[in-house]
């Protein structure tokens, strides 16, 4: 067993002991009680490294969610050290949402509402005025049925940039605090990443969960432009790829997920595009099961079962088509240490330490103090 495997299995004894991989029991944090990796907490350039990780970075944010992105851009993205990471990135809106379609609205309510929306818009326009990191997405309503579209949009914003020129394209959601110095100095060092090459090789990352479900790319992206309509319950109707259930797969949970750029450039190359017409809470689902569709549709004995339906004409087990004419395999990396949810606030919970990377489902006031801590403010004072 090599040294840094023994430390490893040394740290996570001591979590484990400690109760701070429970959810819901024992302390939100755990600096004091776990020792700290010899490469956090000192200069960059006393680091034995190579050159900085290279991120293209979105995050998934409503259109009104201001107070969010400020927080970020003050607790997160202000001052990470290039030495350690370079970061472009973005924040993810669609249009404001129009008036459901076919639903009695008076002239005064479309007036504010129409009012509501050129006020959004302005307070946006002065944010790119000041920051010019707002990406609206025109062609998507913002409304949660349509998150799936936004990172797909934030996919192709990645893969503007050639594959050689960047190691990941990152999406994460706005209640995510990342620690992108700890983040890039763990990839170089913690076993599970050491030999990884994201401009070579399919890897995806994150905290992963398991799933059935895939898609076939059914809806055109045109066909969403209309406003939505009402269905009988009075919901907003909106159309969706086709899915299906069939073999299981890893998938990363909502707090966030890096695909290689390699990885990014092989999914946008599929013709017709990868399903992404897919309904929230499935959004990040998605992503799993691309990736798994990758390989899986390629294999003739796996079996797909139609969603049921009453209407449906399809009955029995199914043959999905493969999205690329080849088999892709992909390196999956579940950081269970690194990325998962505050204390108390998500199935994948545990407390903070020294390994934490990604901590999601933290308040715009929550992620100030958390910078402003000394175990976290450490990395951005090098």
């Amino acid at each position: 067993m090599s040294w840094q495997r023994y430390i490893k299995e040394v740290l996570t004894c001591i979590i484990l002991a400690s109760g701070a991989l429970d959810p819901f029991i024992g302390p939100d944090f755990v600096f004091e009680n776990t020792l700290k990796p010899s490469y956090i907490g000192v200069d960059a350039n006393t680091v034995n490294g190579t050159s900085p990780l290279v991120i293209k970075l979105a995050i998934i944010s409503r259109v009104d969610a201001f107070e969010r992105r400020q927080a970020i851009r003050e607790s997160v993205l202000d001052g990470v050290p290039q030495e350690d990471v370079t970061l472009e990135y973005k924040f993810f809106v669609g249009r404001v949402p129009l008036p459901l379609k076919n639903h009695s609205v008076s002239v005064s309510r479309q007036k504010a509402h129409d009012e509501e929306t050129r006020r959004i818009m302005r307070r946006i326009d002065r944010e790119n005025e000041v920051y010019g990191d707002v990406l609206v997405v025109e062609d998507v309503e913002d409304i949660p049925e349509r998150v799936a579209e936004k990172r797909f949009a934030a996919l192709k914003w990645a893969n503007d940039t050639p594959k050689e020129m960047y190691d990941y394209a990152m999406t994460m959601d706005s209640d995510t605090f990342c620690r992108f110095s700890t983040l890039a100095r763990r990839m170089r060092y913690d076993p599970m990443y050491v030999g990884l090459r994201p401009r070579e090789d399919n890897i995806l990352i994150g905290r992963m969960s398991e799933h059935r479900l895939y898609w076939e790319n059914t809806v055109t992206d045109n066909s969403r432009h209309a406003n939505r309509n009402t269905n009988g319950n009075g919901k907003k109707d909106v159309e969706e790829d086709r899915w299906m259930t069939g073999p299981s797969y890893p998938y990363p949970i909502g707090i966030g997920y890096m695909l290689s750029s390699h990885l990014t450039a092989t999914m946008l190359s599929a013709d017709p595009e990868l399903p992404h017409h897919i309904h929230y809470p499935y959004d990040d689902v998605m992503i799993g099961s691309w990736v798994a569709g990758l390989k899986i549709l390629h294999d003739s004995s796996a079996t797909f079962y139609p969603k049921p339906s009453k209407s449906s004409d399809i009955s029995g087990s199914m043959h999905l088509p493969p999205y690329l004419p080849y088999q892709v395999n992909t390196t999956v990396v579940d950081d269970k240490i690194g990325w998962h949810d505050y204390k108390r606030r998500g199935l994948v919970a545990h407390a903070v330490g020294w390994e934490t990377v990604c901590v999601h489902r933290l308040l715009p006031e929550e992620m100030k103090k958390f910078r402003k801590m000394k175990e976290v403010r450490m990395e951005w004072d090098y």
